[in-house]
């Protein structure tokens, strides 16, 4: 797909779970850290979702958990070009992508690093990652017919 300007902005932003669970934490032993994101698209109100969880863990068990979304509008005619009428699938660019989950992560970082203060836990900022490595391209998303 050929490099398209899509104007959107941010719509929402929403917790959708969070917790610290000390008693799964040991100081002695190494934290691990899991990431996992998704997409969402809705034709009707021209959003994109990206979902993003992080989990600290100790030994397997998780001590702190964050999961949020991000909704962006997209504006109709950005939107609409993004529609391929030959296979009936959105063709949402790896770059646009790319883009979303770059802002949904820095989001990321400032509600994990909020919810964290004063917990004991303050030295966990979630680090840096390179989301260029995670979108490899271009995602295509079938939309139910209703």
């Amino acid at each position: 797909m050929e490099s398209q300007q899509v104007t959107f902005n941010l719509k929402g932003i929403s917790t959708d779970e969070f917790a610290t669970i000390k008693e799964c934490y040991k100081e002695e032993e190494s934290v691990q850290i899991e990431t996992g994101y998704g997409f969402e698209v809705d034709p009707i109100s021209y959003t994109v979702a990206v979902r993003f969880s992080i989990l600290y863990k100790c030994n397997e068990s998780p001590f702190i958990v964050l999961k949020l979304t991000c909704a962006f509008d997209v504006e109709k005619e950005s939107f609409d070009g993004m529609f391929d009428s030959e296979s009936e699938k959105y063709i949402i660019p790896k770059g646009f992508l790319t883009h979303l989950t770059v802002l949904t992560i820095g989001t990321a970082r400032g509600v994990l690093h909020a919810k964290l203060e004063k917990t004991g836990f303050e030295k966990y900022i979630l680090p840096t990652l390179n989301v260029a490595d995670l979108i490899k391209q271009d995602m295509v998303f079938e939309i139910p017919k209703t």
